[in-house]
């Protein structure tokens, strides 16, 4: 028996010793915070699902690969589950983090080197994926090949998982629990900030920093890497627009320019909307006649907002933005003379607000 003890100890030792080399790495406890996440054959959106993970359940991460991490399967395979279904239990340890660049104009070198040349350049208040670190450089992924930018000019940020509300009407508590305090409540295709759960709750972020709790049932976890295709779910498409929209942050406002570097309001929505397959009349007072009508209440990610910024509000047209969720929306500010994010509610658009329209 002391035999077969010593013998079955020394092939586990063997077993994890492999997983080291073959990984490089120490395994890395992860928990689950999406609700019956799939673990995939392979690092990619399509891949053959090999198993599914509940919320709250733990993993030992054994790799990354782009926005995707490697688990431990219990036959001693490795899987694959997008990083925003798991949340690593070491923050410090954390293979996969996001970051906001903090510099006017930020170079995208080949290699962890100044004297390397560049393949990109990305301006201030981008969000970055940073995927490695080398000393004093973080790698990124720019149009799937592995970039490098200065840790100097680069603003960890917290790891926040970006979620939907998929009910109507969905009661924000104030404690994780059916009996607690009702804070607010929230319409179906609403994006939210995860930041943590419990039990059988999401803790989610409002505005102004406030917290509050929403049921598993009501809220999914939102991937943005869903193939860009004219066969895209609506929600898919305006993930996408948003996430193109916000790679253009901080580029000058330009009367008339259409991109890629410089844009007026109409040229960047008609930029935006371009990448995701559609074609949007020029000025802003015709895209707002174009698509569907929707009422201010009822805004999806990627819809267009319209704005009066001609004096009194009398239902001219002459400003368009793109809506991204939470009450804000992006665009090529005149006054601020580049791409920048503002709140529908600002004390400046809440009275120029004019209409709202939908294209997918």
């Amino acid at each position: 028996m002391i035999k077969f003890m010593k013998y079955f100890c020394l092939m586990l030792l063997c077993n994890l010793l492999m997983f080291s080399l073959a990984y490089g790495q120490e395994p890395i406890d992860g928990v689950v915070i999406g609700n019956n996440v799939n673990v995939r054959q392979e690092p990619k959106i399509e891949s053959a699902v090999l198993n599914t993970l509940k919320l709250g359940e733990y993993v030992h991460i054994l790799n990354s690969s782009g926005e995707w991490y490697g688990i431990a399967l219990n036959d001693e395979n490795i899987g694959w589950v997008h990083n925003k279904l798991v949340v690593t239990v070491n923050k410090e340890k954390d293979l996969i983090k996001k970051g906001i660049v903090t510099a006017n104009t930020l170079n995208i070198r080949e290699q962890p080197d100044l004297t390397m040349g560049t393949i990109g350049k990305l301006y201030k208040g981008t969000q970055v994926t940073i995927i490695d670190k080398k000393a004093e450089w973080y790698a990124i992924n720019v149009d799937n090949r592995q970039g490098w930018v200065h840790s100097d000019y680069i603003k960890i940020k917290p790891n926040y998982k970006t979620a939907k509300i998929t009910g109507n009407n969905v009661n924000v508590r104030k404690d994780p629990s059916d009996t607690g305090e009702i804070i607010d409540s929230l319409s179906v295709d609403n994006y939210v900030q995860v930041k943590d759960f419990k039990d059988d709750w999401y803790c989610i972020i409002l505005k102004e920093n406030q917290e509050g709790w929403v049921y598993k049932d009501y809220l999914t976890i939102v991937l943005e890497d869903t193939q860009a295709s004219r066969g895209m779910s609506r929600s898919a498409l305006g993930i996408k627009a948003v996430t193109i929209a916000k790679e253009q942050l901080g580029k000058r406002y330009v009367y008339g320019a259409m991109g890629p570097n410089t844009f007026d309001c109409s040229g960047f929505t008609s930029y935006v909307y371009k990448k995701i397959g559609i074609k949007l009349p020029r000025a802003s007072r015709e895209q707002s006649r174009a698509g569907q009508k929707v009422s201010k209440s009822n805004l999806r990610i990627g819809d267009l907002v319209f704005f009066d910024t001609n004096g009194g509000n009398n239902g001219n047209v002459s400003h368009v933005g793109i809506y991204i969720g939470n009450g804000q929306f992006i665009h090529a500010a005149t006054g601020r003379r580049r791409i920048t994010i503002t709140d529908l509610n600002s004390s400046y658009y809440r009275g120029r607000f004019v209409t709202a329209r939908r294209f997918f």
